[in-house]
């Protein structure tokens, strides 16, 4: 079985009507937003995966099904079927599987510490030390897969708040202004590491109640390994770190196979300026796999579609018809 997991930049920006969609938006002509869906199309061809696992996908299933039925279809036969996410707004989730392909069965996890991650817990995301509820920005969907052969398995897709500040890098080069950006920006991590403290007491739950337990998270968490500026100066959290796990739980530890399996030199998801650190281009490596230890063993292996994605890549992938995505997808094989 593979798997795939791809932020594809903005698809609600494809369509317009939601429930009774039409190709075209306010971002993208009918025309242009073909050109973009093209590429994706051909960058899901080319890695072929069992399973895809979608984040900032369109706020409506009947867009989705569009897509499928314009770009992923062949003679008019559907390549895959669509599962939408509970929550997301303009940027929903999704676990597309391939028909015919190794998933026999698909459907949302319905037990009680899944609808669990549903509830409001406490947290204190202003810095202010007091307590207030709080939920995921976005719930992560939670999917259990029966495969045509071999055991069940789980998949918990997470895309995190987002880190970005409105009018960010203009605040942060105003020194007289550089503490409105300060405070903006570290409101957002706690919130990103409020909803990866809640997702790993969860995973700790499925873990302690079966050892051999087989689950998969993956999707954009928007934070990736070695800390950042905030997490060297003002001490958040990198919510890769809590998410696979505690060194002092070694039988707890997820493992990531993209890290254990690409070079340093190509281990990169997504390429942004950093006006903080002062770095144009950074490459970063925001989207992940965490393999339960149940799980582990069954990895083939794994890595970052860096070939696929380049082919769709026109001149500098500046305009959005230019890429695919501003995401390259991540992969696994079990």
């Amino acid at each position: 079985m593979k798997i795939m997991n791809w932020n594809i930049e903005w698809m609600n920006n494809w369509f317009s009507g939601n429930h009774d969609p039409q190709w075209g938006s306010g971002s993208l002509s009918a025309g242009d937003a073909h050109v973009v869906a093209a590429r994706v199309a051909n960058v899901i061809r080319d890695v072929d995966p069992d399973v895809l696992c979608v984040q900032e996908g369109p706020s409506a299933m009947p867009e989705m099904q569009l897509f499928i039925e314009a770009h992923l279809s062949d003679n008019g036969v559907p390549r895959y079927e669509a599962l939408i996410g509970k929550a997301g707004g303009a940027q929903k989730l999704y676990v597309l599987t391939k028909v015919g392909g190794a998933v026999a069965a698909i459907d949302h996890a319905t037990d009680a510490p899944t609808q669990e991650l549903e509830n409001v817990w406490q947290a204190d995301v202003d810095g202010d030390l007091l307590l207030q509820p709080y939920d995921f920005t976005r719930l992560p969907m939670v999917v259990d897969l029966d495969p045509q052969a071999g055991a069940p398995l789980r998949i918990v897709v997470l895309h995190t708040k987002s880190k970005y500040v409105h009018n960010g890098q203009a605040l942060f080069g105003n020194p007289a202004r550089r503490h409105e950006f300060i405070a903006a920006a570290m409101k957002a991590r706690r919130r990103i590491s409020a909803e990866g403290f809640r997702l790993r007491s969860y995973l700790d739950q499925l873990v302690a109640a079966d050892a051999g337990a087989r689950v998969i998270v993956t999707g954009d968490w928007n934070d990736g390994p070695g800390p950042d500026f905030f997490e060297r100066q003002y001490l958040t959290h990198n919510i890769a770190d809590i998410v696979l796990g505690s060194t002092f739980y070694p039988d707890l530890i997820f493992r990531h196979p993209v890290l254990e399996r690409v070079p340093s030199t190509a281990l990169f998801t997504a390429r942004f300026d950093d006006f903080v650190d002062d770095i144009p281009d950074r490459p970063l490596l925001l989207d992940h796999f965490a393999v339960s230890p149940g799980l582990h063993g069954d990895i083939r292996d794994a890595g970052i579609a860096h070939a696929e994605y380049e082919r769709e890549l026109e001149g500098s992938g500046a305009a959005r018809t230019q890429r695919a995505s501003d995401h390259r997808p991540i992969w696994l094989t079990l």
